[in-house]
């Protein structure tokens, strides 16, 4: 019996070992064939009683499978037009769980074009990288689409926005 337990815990150890260098081999290799991000549940709200607005949007970059959620504010005036804002204003975007990744978002609020930009490192790996990409986000303001909903300043509108993949580019070193 004694034989055996030291036969089984040799391999478990090793089945335990490898799921982690799967994983780094396999950051690595996406790292460098696809840098992309999947945006999902994405939505604008706006208050125009409250005058302020803001786009929120979840982004899983691919190597590493780590979600974050990035917010982009903005001014409203009284009649619901973005007022002040600047599309080349960099907003920090919060991860889900430990990670090496940084990501930041640019938000053209005219255009809806958005600009991402990661850097990360894959785990057990002291190489560093760099991507960016964007896509102009689809808003959906067709009738039925927004929720409408009443709070403390006035109505607020929810719209959707498509759920799509961003295409990296891998920074040159």
């Amino acid at each position: 019996m004694r034989g055996r337990a030291a036969l089984y815990l040799p391999l478990a150890g090793q089945a335990l070992a490898a799921p982690a260098n799967v994983r780094r081999d396999e950051c690595a290799e996406l790292s460098t064939t696809t840098p992309n991000w999947k945006l999902s549940n994405a939505a604008s709200s706006d208050w125009p009683g409250g005058q302020s607005g803001r786009v929120e949007l979840f982004a899983r970059h691919v190597p590493t499978n780590t979600l974050t959620d990035c917010d982009v504010e903005y001014r409203l005036n009284a009649e619901g037009k973005v007022i002040d804002y600047d599309p080349t204003s960099t907003h920090v975007c919060t991860n889900f769980g430990p990670s090496t990744l940084n990501t930041t978002v640019q938000l053209d609020m005219e255009t809806l074009v958005l600009n991402i930009q990661s850097t990360w490192t894959c785990e057990g790996d002291d190489k560093a990288y760099s991507a960016s990409g964007s896509t102009a986000l689809k808003r959906d303001t067709s009738p039925g689409a927004c929720l409408v909903e009443p709070s403390q300043v006035g109505d607020s509108t929810t719209c959707p926005i498509a759920d799509v993949e961003v295409e990296g580019k891998l920074a040159e070193a």
